[in-house]
């Protein structure tokens, strides 16, 4: 029995040990989704920059021409012959003067909107290489970690088999069935208790398994179930 709670105590850090190396690539799969998301939004936000950017540029261009065409009414509005062509001439001042108006407001608005773009693309372009640094860093630590971890649970797994050949090979046959479901398969047998999951034990079994002459699992939770002598209190001084 005392080899077999030793050989629980190793299979119990080879366990933590292969958590552990599960958690690994699972958590810098978290990290890269992070980036990733980081990365995207970016991206839009460039891709809105730009939108904005062309769409000034195609306004400014409007505002050209019609400045061109403005030049050309007022040709018109010289060169007018009679009351109805200076009418006419006039409305096309008129309406082009407006349409530059227009246009330079929105020209006006869309510069203020591409400050603020350029603004946010400045600060989450700085927190994405801050990101996809720490990102760099967390995948050299934990390729380091998993090495050492895998040392590990190699160099354990090798102090495993001479335990293991220890323990007659019923009992172990046993344990692993229950390790391999609970993970403790052992469990100390206390009060009267499975300490495993603190069933009141039959009086009559809980006699036998502190006498240790036969192998008891808990009726309830399955677990093997061992007895382990008080130390003695210390005397008062």
């Amino acid at each position: 029995m005392a080899a077999l709670e030793e050989l629980q105590n190793l299979d119990l850090e080879i366990l933590e040990s292969r958590k552990e190396l599960e958690g690994i690539p699972e958590n810098l799969k978290g990290q890269r989704c992070d980036v990733g998301r980081v990365g995207e939004m970016l991206e839009r936000e460039r891709a809105r920059l730009e939108e904005a950017i062309q769409w000034r540029t195609d306004r400014e261009k409007e505002i050209s021409n019609n400045g061109d065409l403005l030049g050309k009414s007022k040709g018109k509005l010289q060169g007018a012959r009679n009351e109805k062509e200076n009418k006419a001439a006039q409305r096309e001042i008129d309406t082009i003067r407006k349409a530059i108006s227009d246009r330079e407001e929105e020209v006006i608005k869309i510069m203020e909107a591409i400050e603020q773009y350029r603004a946010a693309v400045e600060v989450h372009t700085k927190e994405f290489a801050e990101l996809e640094e720490h990102l760099k860093a967390s995948e050299a630590e934990g390729k380091k970690r998993m090495a050492d971890l895998q040392a590990v649970v190699d160099a354990t797994a090798a102090r495993r088999k001479g335990l293991a050949s220890r323990v007659p090979a019923d009992m172990l046959r046993l344990y692993e069935r229950i390790h391999k479901r609970l993970g403790r398969a052992l469990v100390e047998a206390k009060d009267g208790k499975c300490t495993g999951c603190y069933m009141e034990l039959m009086p009559q079994m809980y006699i036998e398994i502190q006498r240790g002459t036969r192998t008891f699992t808990c009726p309830s939770c399955f677990r093997i179930l061992m007895f382990k002598e008080s130390e003695p209190a210390e005397s008062a001084t």
